[in-house]
């Protein structure tokens, strides 16, 4: 009994760690894509009288970017929403009856 307790204690904490590191991971791919909104921001500036197909790479690449930080952005959000989930069925367990 005190093994499967153990066994599914240490299966929750290392479940809440790993959601915690794919979020941490998220938001770094979500700042590497901001990035690129801005480099594709400064190509439509510089670009716009200039060279057509630069300004409308730019155009693309910052529209095509500006959806992917919005959906890694909701992933972010459902992975908190999911980890604090795991954290309240953990201390439903936890808790002494």
């Amino acid at each position: 009994m005190a093994k499967s307790i153990q066994n599914l204690d240490k299966g929750y904490q290392s479940e809440i760690s790993y959601q915690q590191k794919m979020i941490k991971n998220l938001q770094h791919w979500q700042s590497f894509f901001s990035m690129i909104v801005g480099l594709s921001i400064l190509l439509t500036y510089f670009f716009v009288h200039r060279n057509v197909w630069l300004f409308g790479t730019g155009l693309v690449l910052g529209t095509i970017n500006i959806l992917i930080v919005f959906i890694i952005s909701y992933a972010i959000y459902r992975g908190q929403q999911n980890v604090s989930v795991i954290v309240e069925r953990y201390d439903e367990l936890v808790k002494p009856k």
